[in-house]
């Protein structure tokens, strides 16, 4: 008899979206604040203390549903590309190994920004609360390598292995696309990734309708009859 984790698995993703629009509520980063100077970076740090900390917990809290997610869409996968030859790697533990070290970068990025909003508040030096702040988009921009390798990694689930549908598989690999494209065009603080706010924050909304398309279509599997 099959597991059936599909439910847990789309309602981990719902709270992780939800937490996620939460956080969203406490962004407080202007046009500017990217390409800002040193000072005009640390008063804004510290102007928005308190929105800075309280978005890094409500993220924070929302890695525990990304993470039964990412290993409840494993099982369901794995389930699936076992139908394809066995000398075929399994695409699920890649969807599996990047979701957990995408959390985990999550996490760091999280620790940075408290550090970061922590250190303006106290009157530290502008150059260290820019420091910290470039330290935290750069973790987070890295950590987006390995979400794009699980989003890869569904997107040959769907084609390969037939475990997705074609479309879903298809706006997994264009997901994962974006989330590396940023770092392919624009490395620095004051480069195009910094000028060009529709391709740094395109892989957002690409990743929500990616999560929750996924957790729809498990919850149509859940109600199917289950199969021996």
């Amino acid at each position: 008899m099959r597991t059936r984790p599909e439910r847990l698995t789309a309602f981990s993703a719902f709270a992780a979206l939800a937490l996620g629009a939460a956080g969203t509520l406490f962004e407080r980063a202007g046009p500017s604040v990217l390409s800002a100077g040193p000072v005009e970076f640390g008063a804004w740090a510290r102007t928005h203390h308190d929105a800075l900390v309280a978005q890094s917990v409500i993220f924070t809290l929302s890695t525990a549903p990304l993470l039964v997610f990412f290993t409840g869409l494993q099982t369901v996968l794995h389930q699936e590309s076992g139908r394809a030859a066995s000398g075929h790697v399994d695409p699920a533990l890649i969807v599996l190994a990047g979701g957990a070290l995408w959390v985990t970068a999550q996490l760091m990025g999280q620790a940075v920004q408290v550090a970061m909003a922590t250190a303006a508040a106290h009157g530290e030096q502008a150059a260290f609360v820019t420091s910290l702040g470039d330290l935290m988009r750069t973790v987070l921009a890295w950590g987006n390598l390995p979400l794009a390798a699980a989003l890869g990694a569904c997107a040959v689930v769907g084609y390969r292995d037939e475990g997705l549908p074609r479309w879903l598989a298809a706006l997994s690999g264009v997901t994962g696309v974006a989330h590396v494209l940023p770092l392919v065009v624009g490395r620095s603080r004051k480069g195009l990734l910094s000028q060009n706010s529709v391709l740094a924050y395109l892989p957002y909304p690409l990743f929500v309708g990616w999560m929750g398309s996924v957790a729809v279509i498990l919850l149509r599997r859940a109600r199917a009859p289950r199969t021996a």
